[in-house]
């Protein structure tokens, strides 16, 4: 039987989700995505026919393409379902926990210690819906909360930015 050493347990983890609007914010921008998709290869295919370059590879392809982004419109509902199901983060004294993706699950871990800075961002889509995005960035990239309320993304990024001063210190 191993016995836990209390100092060596690491604290309890809130694990928190995004907000549920972000359902809707994820099924619009699909929407746009691929009804841009989709009118791209008819704008695609009329220019081909006009200039008479339409051939059976040019019909393949643009068919494929269209048809791929017909599935992925149909899909979307199912696939915001099971994204926004297994997208969480927690935020711990010494890092920040983000686990995403239904099919292709990821978790990333994020030691406060390599954090060099927090930024905040909003698109059209968001800033609609009242809600900003988090990036945490690190030598080798930045990593994502994709969205929360406005009012507690503030509260979020400041505690993020006082828990890498306090890390940062204790070095």
């Amino acid at each position: 039987m191993i016995e836990r050493n209390p100092e060596t347990v690491t604290d309890q983890r809130r694990w928190r989700s995004l907000p549920e609007r972000i359902k809707r914010v994820w099924l619009l921008r699909s929407v746009f995505t691929d009804t841009a998709v989709i009118l791209i290869c008819a704008v695609l295919a009329i220019i081909f026919i006009a200039a008479d370059w339409w051939g059976f590879w040019q019909a393949l392809v643009l068919g494929l393409i269209a048809a791929w982004a017909v599935v992925e419109l149909a899909t979307q509902p199912l696939q915001t379902r099971y994204s926004y199901e297994f997208t969480r983060f927690s935020i711990g004294q010494r890092d920040l926990k983000l686990h995403t993706g239904w099919l292709f699950r990821k978790s990333v871990t994020v030691p406060f210690n390599r954090v060099q800075h927090v930024d905040t961002k909003q698109g059209p889509l968001l800033r609609a819906f009242g809600m900003t995005s988090i990036s945490v960035h690190t030598a080798v990239g930045a990593h994502e909360i994709e969205a929360i309320e406005d009012a507690e993304a503030a509260q979020l990024v400041d505690l993020i930015t006082a828990r890498v001063l306090a890390v940062k210190e204790d070095l």
